[in-house]
């Protein structure tokens, strides 16, 4: 996948020494875009508060996401952000990508596991994501006041109000933030979910439809950051399958990170990662652990509803051009194949390779592998580096994941193929399932924000969110390095999506 890359030099042995090798994706199913959602309730009985496990899957041989929003139901009960302990444990996260090694095709599978934690919704206390002191560690993953929890928790990470803006360019902020760090190859990988209002505006593409519930959205790394520049790495393609597993926690549990004790005290996965779970009934002061996150809502049926949208084909000829390397001319094989269509190999197919028995990994010697660069016949590497400022590093301005150096229509994403949108509703059956339905009382869930019927009936108005029931397949890209935002730059550079 042609994007944004964070792995360097120190980790890439690391990174390799992690993959596992599965074998070849099948292409049965090339140019389709059918994701799989299954939400499982661990209670489900009216007015509790549940564990439950979200199910999200991209079949093999799918093209891959360009978006992905998830609705929650608008009568959940939820707690709002700033009534959780920051560092409470609020859930866990495991992945599977499946990925192209140093142009190679899309044989390799990496599993990612995250701990989520409450983290600040406060924009006004920010911090900066990339390592502007220099030494060596991002700056959201340093814990410069020695606490325990790395500053990205305890702080806003600054690129969010870049990143997410409404229709006037003005800043989102959201009613709940979690975040996980997982150490990839020794690479600090950032995950956050952030929720919001019903209504809100995440995309023009994206349906903003109060009733639909409250839009939940996966941040990976600083993905659309309009501040930030790619960097070539070893991982150039992101193809399906791609399996998720979301487990959210009804009541949060403890964190021995946050332990009222000096710093050296501490178990060192606190300056990794900032979570360490207390050992059977073990309790730290401060203790998060026993906080309600949300309450299931009154007897009824409720829909969970994705709304995705596959990646862009210009060429129709079922391979999206973040995977295409002759974006204009149909294949002569298929990518997901090893050696399908590319006899050397180098990367590039045949259909627009000048000579398929030359091996010629970087074919336009701009820095970025055949398979890793948005536009493999055109140079458009780092100017810093080939030393050509004629070049702009990658630079996708309408996000169809072909770089504007052999973008014919730049500023059109829709002239370079029209993406393959797909809703995806799961209904979750609450108590007996017969009732009208309705959000949870205030006594079930005082602390919820929002449309909370009152003992009396009556409603309490006003909005609430759970950010921790966010589909989060998008977590498996968090592999690449630069991760994805939901409307994904795909092989990087340029403004935000």
């Amino acid at each position: 996948m042609r994007h944004r890359l964070l792995v360097t030099g120190g980790g890439l042995l690391g990174l390799l020494a992690l993959i596992l090798v599965l074998g070849s994706a099948d292409s049965a199913q090339a140019g389709t875009f059918n994701p799989e959602l299954a939400i499982t309730m661990a209670d489900s009985a009216p007015e509790t508060s549940s564990d439950f496990t979200a199910d999200f899957n991209l079949p093999s041989g799918d093209v891959n996401f360009a978006a992905l929003v998830t609705f929650i139901p608008k009568d959940w009960g939820v707690v709002p952000g700033d009534k959780i302990p920051i560092g409470a444990v609020v859930g866990e996260l495991e992945a599977q990508a499946t990925l192209g090694l140093i142009n190679a095709a899309c044989q390799n599978v990496l599993p990612v596991e995250f701990t989520m934690l409450n983290a600040s919704t406060d924009p006004t206390d920010t911090v900066v994501y990339l390592d502007e002191d220099d030494n060596g560690t991002e700056d959201y993953a340093e814990d410069l006041d020695e606490s325990g929890l790395q500053d990205g928790f305890e702080k806003y990470p600054d690129f969010i109000a870049r990143v997410l803006v409404d229709e006037q360019d003005n800043p989102l902020t959201p009613l709940r933030r979690s975040a996980g760090i997982a150490i990839v190859a020794g690479i600090n990988v950032l995950l956050q979910f952030l929720v919001f209002e019903p209504g809100t505006f995440i995309h023009e593409e994206i349906p903003h439809d109060e009733s639909l519930g409250y839009p939940s959205v996966v941040l990976l790394q600083n993905a659309g950051d309009p501040d930030y520049d790619p960097i070539p790495g070893p991982i150039t393609d992101f193809c399906t399958p791609l399996l998720s597993v979301n487990t959210s926690y009804g009541i949060s549990k403890d964190n021995v990170c946050t332990a009222d004790v000096p710093v050296d005290e501490l178990d060192p996965l606190c300056a990794a990662v900032s979570v360490v779970l207390p050992e059977g009934d073990e309790k730290t002061d401060p203790d998060e652990g026993g906080k309600q996150l949300f309450a299931n809502p009154q007897d009824g049926t409720y829909d969970f509803t994705a709304i995705g949208a596959g990646q862009r084909d210009a060429d129709d000829d079922g391979i999206e051009n973040a995977l295409d390397t002759c974006q204009f001319i149909p294949n002569e094989g298929d990518p997901r194949i090893n050696g399908d269509g590319d006899a050397e190999p180098d990367g590039l197919d045949a259909a627009c390779d000048s000579d398929d028995s030359v091996t010629n990994s970087d074919e336009d010697l701009d820095g970025y592998l055949n398979r890793g660069d948005n536009c493999p016949l055109d140079g458009n590497g780092d100017p810093n580096e080939t030393g050509n400022e004629d070049q702009d590093n990658q630079r996708d301005s309408d996000d169809d994941t072909i770089g504007d150096a052999c973008d014919p229509n730049k500023d059109d994403a829709d002239a370079q193929g029209e993406l393959k949108k797909a809703t995806v509703k799961y209904t979750v059956t609450i108590g007996a399932g017969t009732g009208a339905g309705g959000p949870p009382s205030a006594k079930a869930c005082p602390n919820c924000v929002g449309n909370i019927t009152d003992d009396d009936g009556g409603d309490g108005g006003g909005g609430s969110s759970i950010i921790i029931i966010i589909i989060a397949v998008i977590a498996a890209v968090v592999v690449l390095g630069g991760g994805a935002f939901f409307f994904m730059r795909g092989r990087g550079g340029g403004a935000a999506a």
